[in-house]
């Protein structure tokens, strides 16, 4: 996020990773087209494109605008693509990257065959015809006069974005660990209506011109103006989402030699990878190699301490696989003259998979946090009552527990936590204030309280969530 706007960024330009860190500005956007399949898909029932709580005026504006519209045949037709191909969370904003601004939402490439980054669930659909419904639910709903009235939030929104992605030193790291992609522009892409989700989306064309990076950064924090507020949690973000751009296809390209540790790192954690909405193993997979790569560029443009903190939060996120892989990565960085390439690298991380995978096969599975009540990211929990469940996949060790959490992030825990008979649910006593933000961690790297009956520690998990204002 950048304090002002600049021209296209060029990768290609940039220093490298050993080089002093130019100042680099990121050029970002709300884009139209991305707001409108967005609304869109949230009246399709999409759960992951519905508003946070509380809804920002913006969000609560377009709705209203295109309340008209909930039952038009774009919305219907995306209901059908769900139910039969599963398509939702970043194959919407893919899609809307490769479509242009309003007046026309003109196609900005061939759409069929599909393009080579825009998702694979879209495979077989009618893409073209989708797009046509999109061009008449926006005309329909008069959005070019919606969107003329909302330009000046829309440019505070890229200026505060624009602000904290300017603080990142990773884009010439990119070129450096990666290899130049020759004039590629970088645009990230203020995620409004995204329910708090980002993306890792881009364009790559057919007749060789340069590929597009477009990450979308979803919005879950608003001011009292409605704004969006972007914290220090954007500079790490920003290498994830820019990072699937290369690393995506890396995985496609060797997804033979990988495909069976996916498939046993999968089942090791699906409860895990479901519940972050990462259905199968082709996913993991990508979310591997994106999360190894982000921990290595934490420590070599931030710094020790950074890339320490990054670890953990991969930790947390259940892939702990992925500090050892970008320990692994060091080799790569050291040698370009045998690794020329991240290609040349995969045989290397495809030997350290297999082995993670099979020794995780072997080991005791640590136990998995189905859901929790109130559930993670929840916005509007009534400060009135009075305890929080979790529950666990297994049976877990009685009168064994650690909740974790600085006396400003916990509640007041007003008696002794309790399991029900067959101790899957953990029952925690609390006393909630309204308007307050609560982060409360179970386990963490010294206290391992919550185990299961069979010793195997839970991988700490952090539940957030916030009371509504009486």
């Amino acid at each position: 996020m950048r304090p002002a706007l600049a021209p296209f960024l060029l990768l290609a330009a940039l220093a490298t990773a050993q080089a002093p860190a130019p100042e680099v500005a990121v050029r970002t956007e709300v884009s139209e087209s991305l707001d409108l399949l967005c609304v869109a898909a949230r009246f399709a029932g999409f759960e992951e494109y519905q508003p946070r709580t509380p809804e920002s005026g913006y969000s609560k504006a377009i709705a209203a605008n295109f309340e008209g519209q909930s039952e038009h045949d774009l919305v219907q037709r995306l209901r059908v693509l769900r139910s039969e191909k599963g398509i939702g969370y970043d194959a919407v904003a893919g899609l809307a990257v490769h479509v242009g601004p309003l007046p026309g939402l003109e196609e900005r490439c061939a759409l069929e065959p599909r393009p080579p980054m825009l998702d694979a669930r879209w495979d077989g659909a009618d893409v073209k015809g989708l797009v046509a419904l999109l061009r008449d639910f926006a005309t329909r709903g008069d959005a070019a006069k919606f969107f003329d009235g909302w330009r000046e939030h829309h440019r505070e929104a890229e200026r505060r974005l624009a602000a904290q992605l300017a603080r990142s030193k990773a884009l010439p790291w990119f070129d450096a660990f990666f290899g130049k992609r020759a004039g590629a522009s970088c645009i990230a892409q203020v995620g409004l209506l995204c329910g708090g989700h980002n993306y890792g989306v881009s364009i790559r064309f057919a007749d060789g011109r340069p590929d597009e990076l477009r990450p979308v950064f979803g919005c879950w924090k608003f001011d009292e103006q409605g704004l969006p507020v972007f914290g220090d949690e954007m500079l790490s973000l920003f290498v994830h989402e820019l990072c699937h751009a290369y690393t995506n296809p890396i995985v496609e390209r060797h997804a033979k030699v990988l495909q069976d540790a996916g498939n046993r790192l999968f089942a090791a954690k699906a409860a895990a990878m479901r519940r972050q909405a990462y259905g199968n193993a082709h996913t993991v997979l990508c979310e591997t190699f994106v999360r190894a790569c982000v921990i290595r560029c934490m420590y070599d443009t931030e710094g020790e301490a950074a890339g320490r903190r990054q670890e953990r939060f991969e930790v947390q996120k259940h892939f702990p696989w992925t500090v050892e892989l970008a320990a692994l990565l060091r080799e790569y960085q050291a040698d370009r003259t045998k690794y020329p390439d991240f290609d040349a690298f995969v045989p290397r991380m495809a030997e350290a998979l297999d082995r993670i995978a099979a020794a995780l096969a072997d080991a005791p599975q640590p136990p998995e946090v189905v859901r929790t009540d109130p559930a993670d990211g929840s916005a509007d929990v009534d400060p009135a009552r009075t305890s929080i469940t979790i529950e666990f996949d297994r049976p877990m060790r009685d009168q064994s527990w650690s909740v974790v959490g600085t006396k400003a992030e916990l509640p007041a825990i007003t008696g002794k936590p309790c399991y029900d008979r067959v101790r899957r649910v953990l029952t925690l006593p609390v006393q909630l204030e309204p308007g307050r933000t609560y982060r409360i961690r179970l386990n963490d790297e010294v206290r391992t309280g919550f185990q299961a009956e069979n010793g195997a520690v839970l991988l700490p998990v952090v539940v957030e969530f916030r009371t509504r204002a009486k």
